[in-house]
């Protein structure tokens, strides 16, 4: 009957189980075969189990038999002979028709209650008045030639035809065809976690039988016992996961417990276990409780690599090597972390200083103008509450940014506080029984928000938000909101806050409206107070101002003191709590420096009132206008800094608001392109296979393919040129461009953080958030100023007050100043003049500029490090085929041994067609060989073949695409040699000379010259053998780009060596490099893939900073070896992990530009960088006396804040030119 089940093949003399399973898989069984007399108590299992257990194996679990049979397979059958219901899965029975015919044979036996077909599952489900019925059931399918595969009872998972809320997608036995291609991951093997499996006889058969059902899956394996499926195919995870659960049972797919290095792995924990003196020679054992590392490592490698991490400028010196976790990687995990209220690079410091003391955490990326952590830390050590109190603790605000990835999405339950408990449990229960939902969580509105939130993030008592995560291809926030609205009658919607938040901090709304309401209060009392004390009071005239309220505190001493008392408390109030902070956590900022002088100036000034009250002859001075000014104008300063930061992120800002608000969701009538319904929806509520009407002049929605309609569209977004791009059925569009002409419809593929301007938007972000190496001197610096600064202040104050007192200071320069008054006031412009902010934005601007303005030309930069890299660069290392060539390989050339050809060919084939079928022969075997094959030249191959056989008539009824090799078995390809295979139980090999030679394939010499000379003129050679014969060579040629010339000239001329690596020979590869202008010199031949690192690795050894320019896929090693990776895109393909630097416009002229722009960024930097160390290494002398000196006269207190803001600006309106960059021609 074709019932797969395990034999248990025990030794049991009680049963005769074995019997029962070969008659069972067999289908031996006749018509006087009844029940067995054999029940589980006479058997060899388990008496500890009862024969009355509703599942086939009682707990779900194989039991163990007292002859220790682990299979448990004979007591699986003895348990399903009890049973009176029947589930039985046929697959033959697929054809309404056949419905009455198989009801009515099944009907007729004896005891049969019910009988049940459904041509739409396969199934019969039979129901019988008396147990022991099986048998005789099967017998009746037997006689009637259908098949079973597998057999459940009433308590297994029923089979479901239901359809899938708003899922369109066909049934697995409807799709025969590959829905994607192999090159893709999908290809590889992938384990699934099956929930609902009662038993190996019905749940795991039905499940198995189904899936092979359909060609496309290559291998398929159930391991019961742990409920795992292992299946390889042509069938994305949506197919597989959607045909599982139709059949009732509940499915995910697991996450690959990927292999991680030995050098990511230790770096990822803080500190290195000693090694003892009297360890073992060859293996130390090496364990980590917080990172659940436990692995072996050789001890001279162990060594090597502790040696090195403290010497990490030698990244040559640590070994990579591989080493299996016993946890996976995801126990590290990352977080976002929104920090709002930082000025300077010392407020990053002390962030960055604060998080780092949290135990658990790794690393930590704080970038002041993203206003953003980025922490990677262990979960089982550090809790994110504690990572946000660390901030909080510094007087900064925090909250917690939503991760982004597939699959995970809010939903929020609009006036939750009406619902009772048990109906947001209700609620709760049934969505995470739905289809395609992992997990479902509830966290109130603001919950990740700390202590310290504003309004907007406070929390509603109202409403209720749910956390959903699950698979994107099955299930979806429309999905959820449909279904909670037709069950509940309950209004909810997609709770996306962070998006809109994200964009507010880049452009810095919320700082900007902050210090513009705080300048405008400030200003309404400082202008009054300046045009009093430095216009009026001057004015002898005036002599109200002058009058004494009592003695020594004058009228004007009293509207000082009134007007500047709100600025110092309102305008000062963010200072005062963030020096606060500072000082309470021993570390000083920019605030600090504002606070200390702005308060000295006040405190003085009430003080000297005090004392001209209680002792009339005192002569002291106030001055209210120096502290109110002071504030005010670093108050004018932050708003104007906020502004211009803003303008800094103006590049991403736009590329967010490429995102289509809203979008058109169609259904078509079924079969046709007909319209059935349209209706608007916001964008982000699209669902994978969603279909969307795009009309002119709107933005494409989402990631998708076009299904009906023909229009150009605006890819600037991608590539920077404004070159309308035709777009016809079948063809892919991305999310973000703009359709230009006719309407398009198209079916979304790609939804969420999985399309690509989220994916554009998320690395931009990320190098936006990284830090260049230059930054760490700003950092160091940043750590000693604020100190360094309030003790010259000290100083200045000292000296200043020593000469004072002697002669040493013309009269002319007192002014009728007191000692103490001359001092004071030139240590408070010491203090109040410094500029750390300069400092700490010199290089973040510049990096943040220039990866935007990157980004705008389809260059996108991964941080700061490749940036600063980059602009060192002494070598550029090509890779040939795909990036210095089309890699649109084309056949040329073909020459056939045609007297060993015929020599194989059929006795039978006529002489005269011996020729035509020689031909065919060759054809037939170089295109099955290479049909194997994910190399561009064997897919060039196999498609020249299919061709060529459809055009000489191989198969008159078949069409190209449809054409069939012979099937090969045993394929092996062989980097940088060629492949073999078994074809007809004939060896084949296809391959260069060196690999014929390897299998003592003797080649004729006439051939090995024709072949010279076709390599001579550029073509790549393969040479074929058929069961050790040598039958023919085939050449396949591939031209240079049109720009790659180009870009080489001009990479060399900024004094850059280009070399040209492959794996062709070395004739082939001197011809494509006298194309392009590569000297011979600088070729690397007959490389291997894996030996491209090798070559580059060579390059840096000799003193290059090596950019290595790649396909990002093959080349991945060389491009993680390289200083620099440069990976030409495919247009989307920009998750490329490897490559340091992306080209979204496959050209390789954007190698030269993105080397370009790197040094006009990094230029730019040391600008900013000589801009502010210039500043205050001359400001603070001048400040401290210099331009008393020089002048005559000191350097007000006002004048040096002033003169603080336009350090600032200054260094911010030099980054913000990097906008008026335009690349090179």
């Amino acid at each position: 009957m074709a019932i797969s089940i395990d034999k248990c093949n025990c030794q049991c003399s009680k049963c005769t189980c074995n019997e029962l399973l070969n008659n069972l898989t067999n289908g031996n069984f006749s018509e006087k075969e009844k029940a067995p007399q054999l029940k589980p108590a006479t058997c060899c299992s388990p008496s500890s189990v009862s024969s009355s257990s509703s599942s086939l194996l009682g707990n779900g679990a194989n039991p163990l038999s007292p002859c220790q049979c682990s299979k448990g397979s004979c007591y699986q059958v003895l348990r399903l002979i009890d049973h009176k219901f029947f589930r039985f899965f046929v697959p033959q029975l697929n054809d309404e028709s056949q419905i009455p015919f198989v009801e009515n044979s099944i009907s007729q036996l004896d005891n049969v209650l019910s009988v049940k077909a459904d041509h739409l599952s396969n199934t019969v489900q039979v129901e019988c008045n008396a147990d022991g019925y099986l048998f005789k059931l099967l017998n009746c399918f037997k006689q009637l030639n259908l098949n079973i595969l597998a057999i459940q009872t009433k308590e297994c998972p029923q089979t479901t035809n239901d359809e899938i809320i708003n899922d369109d997608t066909p049934l697995l036995n409807q799709i025969q065809s590959p829905v994607f291609s192999n090159e893709t991951n999908e290809f590889k093997e992938r384990s699934f976690e099956i929930d609902g499996m009662l038993c190996e006889l019905g749940c795991a058969n039905i499940i198995e039988a189904t899936l092979l059902s359909n060609k496309n899956v290559k291998s398929l394996e159930i391991d019961f016992n742990n409920r795992v499926l292992k299946i390889s195919g042509d069938l994305t995870d949506r197919q597989i996961r959607k045909t599982i659960e139709r059949l009732g049972f509940k499915c995910k797919r697991i996450k690959q417990v990927k292999q991680t290095s030995l050098k990511e792995e230790i770096l990822a924990v803080k500190q290195l276990p000693p090694i003892s003196s009297n360890s073992d020679p060859t293996i130390i054992e090496m364990e980590d409780n917080a990172s659940g590392i436990n692995s072996s490592v050789a001890n001279d490698d162990y060594k090597a690599l502790q040696s090195s991490s403290s010497s990490a400028s030698n990244k040559n010196e640590i070994e990579m090597m591989d080493i299996k976790c016993e946890n996976p990687p995801s126990s590290v995990e990352k977080v976002s972390i929104g920090v709002y209220g930082m000025t300077c690079a010392s407020c990053v410091g002390m962030v960055e200083h604060s998080i780092k003391s949290v135990s658990g955490v790794l690393e930590c990326n704080v970038n002041l103008l993203a206003e953003r952590a980025e922490i990677t830390f262990h979960p089982e050590v550090a809790q994110v509450k504690d990572i946000q109190e660390s901030i909080e603790i510094l007087g900064f605000e925090t909250k917690l940014i939503q991760e982004s990835k597939p699959g995970l999405f809010f939903v929020k339950i609009k006036e939750s506080s009406q619902l009772s408990q048990v109906q947001i449990e209700n609620i709760l229960n049934d969505l995470s029984i739905m289809n395609g939902i992992f997990e479902v969580s509830k966290e109130q509105e603001g919950e990740e928000s700390t202590a310290s939130k504003t309004k907007k993030q406070s929390t509603s008592s109202k409403d209720l938000i749910i956390k959903i995560e699950g698979d994107s291809l099955l299930i979806g926030p429309r999905i959820v909101i449909k279904f909670i609205k037709t069950k509940y009658n309950i209004e909810s919607e997609l709770h996306n806050p962070d998006s809109s938040d994200a964009k507010d901090s880049l452009l810095r709304k919320r700082e900007i409206a902050k210090w513009r309401r705080i300048f405008l209060i400030d200003i309404a009392f400082t202008g009054p107070l300046i045009i009093i004390a430095m216009i009026l009071v001057p004015i002898k005239s005036i002599t109200f101002l002058h009058k004494e309220i009592t003695g020594g505190f004058p009228v004007e001493a009293l509207i000082g003191f009134i007007l500047a008392t709100p600025v110092q408390i309102i305008g000062g109030y963010p200072f005062y709590r963030a020096a606060w902070a500072a000082l309470r956590n021993l570390h000083g900022n920019m605030d600090l420096l504002v606070a200390v002088g702005s308060t000295a100036a006040y405190v003085y000034s009430i003080i000297s009132i005090i004392l001209g009250i209680v002792n009339p002859e005192y002569e002291g001075m106030h001055f209210f206008e120096t502290s109110a000014s002071l504030i005010t104008f670093i108050t004018l300063g932050r708003w104007l800094e906020n502004i211009a930061k803003g303008h800094t992120s103006s590049a991403i800002v736009k590329l967010m608001n490429l995102q289509a608000k809203e979008s058109t969701l169609i259904t078509f009538v079924p079969g046709t392109n007909q319209i059935e319904s349209e209706e608007v929806i916001p964008s982000n509520l699209i669902q994978y296979g969603d279909h969307l009407k795009v009309v002119p002049g709107a933005s494409i929605p989402t990631d998708g393919v076009v299904v009906y309609g023909n229009s150009s569209v605006d890819e600037s977004m991608l590539t920077g040129e404004s070159i309308p791009v035709s777009k016809k059925e079948g063809d892919a569009v991305t999310g973000g461009t703009l359709n230009l002409e006719g309407v398009v419809y198209i079916c979304a593929n790609k939804v969420g953080s999985e399309s690509t301007l989220s994916q554009i938007i998320g690395l931009v972000q990320q190098a936006q958030t990284s830090k260049a190496p230059i930054q760490a001197l700003a950092d160091k610096i940043s750590k000693f100023f604020v100190p360094i600064i309030i003790l010259l202040g000290i100083i200045t104050f000292a000296i200043w007050f020593a000469i004072t007192q002697t002669n040493v200071v013309s009269e002319s320069w007192r002014h009728n100043t007191s000692p103490f008054l001359i001092s004071f006031l030139t240590a408070i412009s010491v203090v109040v003049i410094a500029c750390p902010c300069a400092l700490g934005l010199a290089t973040p601007t510049a990096v943040m500029v220039g990866t935007g303005v990157g980004a705008s030309m389809g260059i996108l930069i991964k941080g700061g490090k490749p940036l600063e890299t980059a602009h060192k660069a002494t070598a550029v290392l090509f890779d040939k085929t795909g990036t210095i060539t089309t890699g649109k390989m084309t056949v040329t050339d073909y020459r056939i041994n045609t007297s060993e050809v015929q020599l194989l060919l059929d006795d039978q084939v006529p002489v005269s067609n011996q020729s035509d079928h020689a031909d065919k022969f060759f054809f037939k075997i170089v295109g099955a060989s290479e049909s194997g094959s994910e190399h561009p030249i064997g897919r060039a191959i196999v498609t020249y073949c299919r061709n060529t056989l459809s055009t000489k008539g191989a198969e008159t009824n078949t069409g190209v695409e449809n054409y069939q090799f012979p099937p090969i078995e045993q394929f092996k390809a062989i980097p940088g040699r060629g492949l073999s295979c078994i074809l007809d139980n004939k060896n084949v090999n296809v391959g260069n000379l060196s690999f014929m030679k390897e299998n003592e394939i003797k080649v004729d010499p006439d051939f090995i010259q024709s072949a010279e000379q076709w390599e001579t003129n550029g073509k790549t050679v393969i040479y074929v053998s058929f069961d050790s014969k040598f039958i023919g060579i085939m050449s396949i040629s591939d031209i240079p780009r049109d720009d790659s010339k180009y870009a080489i000239k001009k990479l060399t001329s900024m004094g850059l060596k280009c070399y040209m690596v492959t794996g062709d020979n070395r004739r082939a590869a001197k011809y494509i490099a006298n194309q392009v202008g590569i000297p011979e010199g600088q070729i690397f031949s007959e490389v291997i893939p894996k030996e491209k690192s090798d070559k580059v690795k060579e390059l840096q050894d000799s003193g290059n900073v090596v950019c290595f320019v790649g396909d990002g896929v093959n080349d991945s090693p060389a491009l993680s070896q390289a200083d620099v990776g440069i990976s030409v895109a495919t247009g989307t393909d920009i998750a490329i992990e490897s490559s340091s630097i992306v080209l979204l416009k496959n050209s390789l002229t954007d190698v030269y530009r993105s080397i370009h722009l790197s040094r006009v960024v990094f230029r730019r930097i040391r600008i900013n960088f000589t801009l502010a160390l210039i500043y205050n290494l001359c400001a603070v002398p001048l400040a401290a006396g210099l331009f008393r000196v020089m002048f005559g006269v000191a350097l007000p207190p006002m004048a040096a804040a002033a003169a603080m803001v336009v350090s600032s600006l200054s260094v911010l309106s030099s980054s913000l030119l990097l906008k008026l960059y335009r690349s090179p021609k």
